[in-house]
């Protein structure tokens, strides 16, 4: 298989920054505003782009030596921490990396702001920001405004917000508690979503805490809490029983359960539910036995029999694909509105116990589907065939996140 970072011919009419006035007509008296108004859309630092500055950044799980490199120039530059990476998440512009003294914060210089009729496509200088030491840290979660790393031992999360990590502060400016376990708190609409472990060390619920770490919304019930993702829709945390969906509306939270079919008719529950930023539709293995997929919009459940296990699955989002990456190296499409497999092509090395599991990520165009045994990371076109657009070798592909998004 062929391997290239050629840039999309259509990345050579980038570096061409928007006014950053384009998104707003000037008003009667623009001409009179002072020369020191900042335009719409400003950030200090930043420079405006005409689309967004993708990229992936690739990591060595063993080492947390890793790789930033861009889809739209091919270049790459030195990313990643010292050490063993647990996990790493991306919320805005920054990587957070899981490590064993904390949480190590990377500026990958790329980032997308949305203001819900129209977006920003930002760019900066990548480079590390120094390190979130936060003890024992688990999961963390971000809605672009904060960002919240619990710490599985304390019992607590630590926030941070991005206004303070833009300028160099790593100070933390809140803290949500609960009780010691492995739980995560979703920052969401200025408030956060905290689970809790009522009489286990298990997270089994999710309370909805203000700014002040007072409660309110009380339990909502969700056994196995094992992920959560944010839709348009709400925030959607994966249940042992089904999906739990909390909503906002004004400072108004509610709580609904959108629950398996049948009790899931005997088949195992989706512990990882992945999407495609923006969209209402999740995707995740259902063990051995296949797919399930969650239209959170329309509070459905759809099971999709797939002819081997597979290891990741992600959804597109446009009601007709959904994508698994199988252990025996194939990638599958499948239609959640019929249940049918569309296609399915060699693509990975087949999974081993010890080795690391593929990632299958999702944007508006294509899917980045890592390849670890390989050290590759492949683009597909899932809009024909699933044809392999590019691939690139890289380091590692141990942990692969998209960035610019």
């Amino acid at each position: 298989m062929p391997r290239t970072t050629t840039p999309r011919t259509a990345a050579l009419l980038l570096a061409v920054p928007l006014l950053l006035s384009a998104c707003s007509a000037p008003g009667p008296d623009a001409a009179s505003a002072p020369e020191t108004a900042e335009p719409h859309g400003y950030i200090a630092g930043a420079q405006e782009n005409s689309e967004p500055q993708t990229g992936l950044l690739t990591v060595n799980a063993a080492t947390g030596e890793g790789q930033l490199l861009s889809l739209l120039t091919g270049e790459s530059s030195a990313a990643g921490t010292e050490g063993p990476v647990n996990a790493a998440y991306r919320d805005g512009r920054y990587a957070l990396m899981a490590t064993g003294a904390g949480v190590d914060l990377f500026d990958t210089g790329a980032w997308t702001v949305d203001h819900g009729e129209h977006k920003h496509y930002y760019s900066a200088e990548p480079g590390s920001v120094g390190l979130l030491q936060v003890p024992d840290a688990g999961a963390v979660a971000g809605d672009g405004t904060s960002i919240a790393v619990f710490s599985e031992t304390g019992g607590y999360a630590a926030v941070y917000r991005h206004k303070d990590l833009d300028a160099g502060n790593l100070t933390e400016s809140a803290r949500i508690t609960t009780t010691p376990h492995a739980g995560v708190v979703v920052p969401y609409q200025g408030h956060f979503l905290a689970s809790v472990a009522t009489g286990s060390a298990a997270a089994n619920g999710v309370e909805v805490r203000d700014a002040g770490d007072a409660v309110v919304l009380g339990r909502q019930d969700c056994p196995g809490l094992a992920g959560h993702s944010a839709t348009r829709a709400g925030i959607v945390f994966a249940c042992s029983d089904g999906a739990l969906l909390v909503r906002g509306d004004g400072g108004t939270f509610s709580g609904e359960k959108i629950p398996y079919p049948d009790g899931g008719a005997g088949r195992p529950p989706a512990t990882h539910l992945e999407h495609r930023p923006g969209s209402n539709e999740l995707a995740g293995p259902a063990g051995d036995a296949g797919v399930w997929h969650l239209d959170a919009a329309k509070r459905k459940w759809t099971f999709l029999p797939t002819p081997v296990p597979v290891l990741a699955a992600s959804a597109v989002g446009d009601g007709r694909r959904v994508l698994a990456a199988g252990v025996d190296g194939s990638l599958l499409a499948m239609n959640p509105a019929t249940g049918a497999l569309e296609a399915q092509v060699p693509l990975l090395a087949p999974s081993t116990p010890a080795g690391a599991v593929p990632r299958v990520l999702v944007d508006t165009s294509r899917a980045y589907v890592s390849d670890p045994a390989r050290s590759a990371v492949h683009e597909i076109d899932y809009a024909d065939g699933l044809r392999v657009a590019r691939s690139f070798d890289v380091p590692a592909a141990d942990i692969v996140l998209e960035t610019g998004l």
